[in-house]
């Protein structure tokens, strides 16, 4: 959810997506977690390669990204979602890999729609 977290939002593909929540998959293993509300934001990560938090693979961060944001990775799988939308979570309308807003298309790279 932003430069210094666990995921690479710039890898990921969408799989569904509605208004300012997405699940997507990337290139990559690991298991971690982000949620915030205003400028406070809680994580967890155990992702090799990943930035260290303050208490190892915990930690409070302060980053302003939103009113309330949230991202949860499993294996390859990463979910998001953020209010308002933000940039490493844009608005999207996509069903079963088939994305059709705010661009039309199959398996889009979140990266495309990132950067409308």
């Amino acid at each position: 959810m932003g430069p210094d977290d666990a995921v690479d939002e710039s890898k990921l593909t969408l799989c569904c997506a509605v208004c300012c929540a997405n699940c997507s998959t990337g290139p990559f293993c690991g298991c971690s977690g982000k949620t915030g509300v205003c400028c406070l934001n809680c994580e967890m990560c155990c992702t090799p390669g990943a930035p260290c938090l303050p208490c190892g693979c915990f930690g409070p961060t302060c980053d302003g990204e939103g009113c309330c944001n949230a991202q949860a990775q499993i294996c390859c799988v990463v979910l998001s979602a953020a209010f308002p939308c933000t940039d490493s979570v844009p608005i999207a309308v996509t069903v079963a890999g088939v994305t059709l807003y705010p661009k039309v298309g199959c398996c889009v790279p979140l990266k495309e729609i990132m950067e409308r």
